[in-house]
Parts: C-alpha cells; structure tokens; sequence
C-alpha cells in the first residue's frame, strides 16, 4: 500500500481520525497541568584546612589537595538516607542530591535540591548548607581533633533564584500524545481494513452469481498432448439393404482390380501378338 492510499484511507475515516486528534490533544494538554514544574537550587561549599594546619600566614587555598578525600567522607555523611529523610520530612516531594563536584579538582560539596514549589526548594537549600558545617563539626570533635586543626566549609555559590525544571512535564505530554496518537490510527487502519474486505468479499459474491462458471467432468477431460498422440479410429460407413453382406471396407478396392483385369484382355484381343 501507497503512502497516497493510506491517507486517503485516513481522509475516507476522518470521524475517527479528527476526534481521536483532538481527544489526545485534550489529554496531552490536562497531564501539561497536572504535573507540576520542579524548582531547582544547587549550592557548592569548599574545604578549608585548619589554622595550625598551615604554616603562619599561608595561603589556605594553596593546600586545598589533601582535602579531596575528606570531602568524600562528607559528601557520604551529609547524603545519609537518615540525614536527608529528616531534613525533607516537612517538605514532601523534594529531592536532594548531594554530591562532589568532579567539574572541579578541589574538595568541593556540590548539593541540588529540587522540590515542587520555589518556597520548599530555598528553605531544604539552606537547612542542607547549615547541616554540612554541623555534620563537618560533629566529625572531627569526636576524633578530638583540636579548634585550630577543623576544617572548615566555606560556601562558595548559593543559587538565590530556582531554575524552573520541565522535563518531566515534556516527557509526560509526548508520551501521551503519542499514545493517543497512535491509537486512532490504529483505530482508523482497522475499520479501513475492514471495511475494504467486506467490500472484496461483496464484489466476488456478486460475481459468482452473475457469471456462474461450469466444472468440467475429469473424466472427460483430455489433455492436448494425448489428442496429438493418439491417432483417431476412421470407421467405415456400413450400407443398409441387400447388398450389405458384399460390401466393406474393400469393396472400392476390388472393383478397380477388375477393371483393370477387363482393360488388360480387351488390349491383348485388340492387338494379337
């Protein structure tokens, strides 16, 4: 089939194929407003090493290299399942993600929050920034580690507008669409088809009553190979009367021989030697 004769047949059903568009249409359009954007903030915070940590009036960020592994243990600490579950349980459908940010070859603490509304996502934003000094803080006391020798985080960049995320939103609407989509013309392709065969089944109804074809006997079929192989039997035709019993098939044949018989003596008297 044609592409021309598939949307003819489209064209031919389109009390199926405009409502269904317009059904899925509909659809696409109310999962639109029934999933709601995420607002998402992120957040980078830095290591810094301890005071005595350095030597007298150096540069902090120049010792920044052996904090990469001890911002790991962090980043495992503050993305605790208990953590996190504490800080999002007045604020539900939020997600947090916290991470170390490999864009960078120091020890920073990357956190992403996206939430439901911008209100919920800058509140659990700043709850996590407090939460990493304290988790940071409650580390190196239980190890006895001196005030002069802690780490310290440093926040670097707080996002103080949300960035409006729509993903989920785009990925809902074109799976419905699509799925609307494609059940009316699955739909139209179907009654197109059946409508066809039950119009092919009508037309060779009609013409099996119209023009009835005769079978012929097999007995009394011969092929034409035998026709030209079989000689045909000549019959004779048999004479009636009295005269039957010397008639044949050679009688033609025995007249002649005696006239010539006849001819031969009557040349011979005719001209004697």
């Amino acid at each position: 089939m044609y592409f021309t004769d598939t949307l003819r047949g489209l064209w031919r059903r389109w009390y199926i194929v405009v409502p269904g568009l317009l059904i899925a249409a509909s659809l696409a359009i109310g999962a639109w407003n029934l999933i709601p954007p995420g607002y998402e903030r992120s957040s980078t915070q830095l290591l810094i090493p301890g005071a005595e940590s350095m030597p007298v009036g150096a540069n902090p960020y120049l010792f920044l290299g052996g904090l990469v592994p001890a911002a790991d243990v962090i980043v495992r600490a503050v993305g605790s399942a208990n953590l996190l579950d504490e800080v999002v349980a007045d604020n539900p459908g939020v997600k947090v993600e916290v991470s170390r940010d490999t864009t960078t070859a120091g020890p920073v603490i990357l956190i992403v929050v996206t939430a439901p509304t911008d209100a919920a996502a800058q509140k659990v934003q700043g709850l996590l920034v407090e939460r990493t000094a304290m988790v940071l803080d409650d580390i190196q006391s239980k190890e006895g580690i001196a005030a002069q020798n802690r780490m310290t985080v440093l926040p670097v960049t707080i996002d103080n507008r949300s960035v409006l995320q729509e993903r989920n939103r785009f990925i809902a609407v074109g799976t419905v669409g699509f799925v609307g989509l494609a059940l009316t013309l699955l739909l139209a392709g179907l009654v197109e088809g059946f409508s066809r065969n039950r119009k092919r089944d009508g037309d060779n109804a009609a013409n099996d009553d119209g023009h009835p074809t005769a079978t012929p006997d097999a007995a009394n079929v011969t092929s034409p190979s035998s026709k030209l192989l079989t000689p045909t039997p000549t019959r004779a035709p048999v004479p009636s009367g009295p005269s039957a019993g010397s008639s044949g098939p050679f009688t033609t044949r025995d007249q002649s021989h005696e006239d010539t018989e006849q001819d031969v003596a009557a040349s011979t008297l005719s001209h004697p030697r």
